[in-house]
Order: C-alpha cells, then structure tokens, then sequence
C-alpha cells in the first residue's frame, strides 16, 4: 500500500476503542480517517479529518473554514479488521486537492506531533503540556511510542 487513502473505521474499532474509556477519539463512525500509508514507529496510524479545528495540530485542506487533518485525533491500527471495506469515503474536492501528493509531509508532520506528545509527557509540570496530552489520542497508544 501506498500514498493516500480515504478510509472508514469499523464498528470492531469503535467496539475496542469506545467512550468513555477512550473519550478523545472520534466517535463518529460515518467520519472518513485518512490513513497515510506510510510506516512511523513501524505503526499504521488514521488521521482524522475535522472541522472547526483551533489548535495547531493540523494540516489544513480548507483553512478559511478550519478544515483538515487533525493529528491530536490519530489513532494507531492494530488490525486490519479496524478498516470497513463496505463504504467508499468521499471529500470535497478543494480538501481532496490540498492532501494529494503530500504523503510525505503528512508522514513527517505526524513523526514531529509524536515527538511534541513524548516532549510534553516528560514535562507535565507545564500547563500547556498538561492541556496537549489530556486532549490527545496519543495517551491510548503510548505503547506504540
């Protein structure tokens, strides 16, 4: 596998990962996760796209309207039955245009939040780091850090 792919998570996914145990991920089941099929930490990791995004964390596709990736939400794919090969993800095209052809800066953008994160969990006596990993994903797959 190679470059971008729009994909669905499965219900096996949301049954594993559900609130309110895992209460930052996405629980939106009919929102497409963008999964760049590249290799971090030898990890697979979907990316959420997201709306009304105020954070830094983010690769933007529609900026005007705060669109875009969202690496605060990535979540790691343990098994392939995470993905759901029924339903075809689409997006506007304006966004679709933004992501094409950027595998490569989406994989080192993701790399540097995962750095951030471990940098900011090192370091909880600062409240910004405080903030950065109470509202990240990342606290659920340390493991794989």
């Amino acid at each position: 596998m190679s470059g971008i792919q729009l994909v669905y998570l499965s219900s096996a996914f949301y049954q594993d990962f559900s609130a309110p145990q895992y209460s930052e991920i996405e629980q939106k089941q009919n929102r497409p996760y963008v999964q760049v099929c590249v290799t971090i930490n030898g990890v697979v990791w979907a990316i959420p796209l997201r709306s009304n995004i105020n954070h830094e964390h983010v690769l933007w596709t529609d900026q005007t309207n705060k669109c875009g990736l969202d690496f605060s939400k990535a979540v790691v794919i343990e098994k392939p039955e995470y993905f759901d090969g029924t339903n075809t993800p689409w997006i506007r095209e304006n966004e679709f245009q933004e992501l094409k052809g950027k595998e490569f800066v989406i994989s080192t953008k993701m790399e540097k939040y995962i750095d951030k994160y471990k940098k900011a969990r090192r370091k909880q006596h600062i409240p910004r780091n405080i903030r950065l990993c109470q509202y990240s994903t990342l606290q659920y797959f340390e493991h794989y850090l």
